[in-house]
């Protein structure tokens, strides 16, 4: 929060008038970036006794704050410590990534290889996709785990060909290589790559060439066994708002796409490993930290990590949620600056929302503070209704009472906040709403997300 506590001015003329020497009252120290970031987390997770996270900021190297907040399992009473281990969910694909590029560089696969090269069973619907199409989410394959019906199975063991059959006979969303879709059946199928050439399972074949090498002792494809005392435990909230233990599901489903499990010290060394060439060729990694460019839309997607430009350095991350847990790491190779947050909670605040904050905080750009302001219900409804991104991605906005809301698909409701008439933010999301309006009503909304504009325009 970067606030300064200021002493009242004592006049001169009170100095003057004064029989003995006094001490006028001096401004208290300005808070240490240590300081100043422990705060932003407590803004977001401040409950002791509430699921928590797991937070590293480090700065040229260094640790600069390294702590855990909240229970690790509200049960037991066990408070989440740094060195915990949770599920990263999607952050699982950068490891993926890099598996592959791996086989790349050892002659063994190629971006520009058709996947039916490797997988001549997988039904491409006719069209050529290729391993890169894959890696940057631009196949147009749908994704697996979307649909009202998917989470009534996620107990169920799966085969990798059994989760990509959960697609079988969809079309595709777009020509492959024209665009960006997120799609976790992107990296299902490079899980299924990696263990046709490998010759490993994908468990294996990542504890042999990433993990050990590295020396990731906390970092492996998760298990469904029993916690032992360094894990947390995953939570949601239900209802009534009481946080409760997750459902169990299968880690055989999440797979390649994210089925990893680590802590945030390991997340860093990973990210160290990979700066300093240990892990694969710089060449190599460098082209997955650049964004790939689809024919018709601009894409801000890498292989496996989203890459943001802006103010002069790059933000290479990437977020993930799973049962129970979310996660968001970033890496600035400009400022040096690596922050990384596992949660054992889903609900409140996004970690990649505090991951935004404590990273400007560390770069010295620290997020300026919103002013809410509050509208009246008429008002209000001008926003009510339902916005186009695209065909496929709309947007609800709903009204409670006094309260907006904003529904994207297969995700919770955010609350929006007003900071002006037509421009809303929410505590919850990076996301920032604003609203054209014509003749009374509003006919479009443009989302801005890490400097992007995205406009949708109303249906209904």
């Amino acid at each position: 929060m970067n606030k300064r506590m200021v002493s009242a001015a004592i006049v001169l003329v009170e100095i003057l008038s004064l029989s003995i020497v006094s001490s006028a009252r001096a401004e208290k120290p300005a808070l240490s970036l240590k300081q100043r970031l422990d705060r932003l987390v407590l803004d977001c997770y401040p409950s002791a006794t509430e699921p928590g996270a797991a937070v590293l900021v480090m700065v040229d190297g260094k640790p600069v704050l390294r702590k855990g907040y909240g229970m690790a399992d509200v049960e037991k009473g066990v408070k989440v410590t740094p060195d915990m281990i949770f599920r990263i969910a999607s952050i699982t694909k950068q490891f993926t990534s890099v598996s592959v590029l791996q086989l790349v560089q050892q002659g063994k696969v190629s971006l520009d290889d058709p996947i039916t090269n490797y997988l001549p069973a997988f039904d491409t619907r006719g069209k050529t996709i290729t391993v890169e199409h894959l890696l940057s989410h631009t196949s147009g394959l749908p994704n697996y785990n979307e649909g009202p019906d998917y989470v009534k199975g996620i107990t169920r063991d799966l085969k990798p060909a059994e989760i990509v059959k959960l697609v079988a006979g969809k079309p595709l969303e777009f020509e492959p290589g024209a665009r960006f879709h997120y799609s976790n059946t992107n990296y299902a199928l490079l899980g299924m790559l990696i263990e046709k050439v490998s010759g490993r399972t994908y468990a294996n074949n990542l504890k042999s060439s990433i993990t050990k090498p590295l020396g990731l002792a906390d970092t492996r494809y998760s298990r469904n066994d029993s916690l032992t005392p360094r894990h947390a435990r995953g939570y949601d909230q239900d209802s009534s708002g009481q946080w409760v233990p997750m459902k169990p599901m299968s880690m055989t489903q999440p797979f390649a796409a994210g089925a990893i499990e680590s802590t945030v010290d390991d997340l860093a060394k990973w990210t160290q490993a990979l700066v300093d060439g240990k892990a694969v060729d710089p060449k190599l990694l460098e082209r997955a930290w650049t964004p790939y460019k689809p024919s018709e839309r601009p894409s801000d997607y890498g292989y496996g990590w989203s890459i943001r430009s802006g103010s002069g350095e790059r933000w290479i991350g990437h977020n993930g949620g799973i049962n129970g847990f979310q996660s968001a790491a970033v890496w600035i190779p400009e400022k040096k600056v690596f922050v990384a947050i596992l949660r054992n909670g889903l609900g409140g605040v996004a970690p990649d929302v505090l991951l935004g904050r404590l990273a400007l905080e560390a770069v010295g750009r620290p997020e300026p503070k919103r002013v809410a302001i509050k509208l009246p219900t008429e008002k209000l409804d001008r926003y009510v209704g339902v916005y186009a991104l695209s065909p496929e991605v709309k947007f609800i906005i709903s009204r409670k009472g006094d309260q907006l809301f904003a529904e994207a698909p297969n995700k919770s409701k955010v609350k929006l906040v007003a900071e002006a008439e037509d421009k809303f933010f929410s505590p919850e999301s990076e996301v920032r709403f604003s609203f054209t309006i014509e003749n009374g009503k509003a006919t479009q909304m443009t989302l801005r997300r890490a400097g992007r504009d995205s406009i949708a325009k109303r249906e209904e």
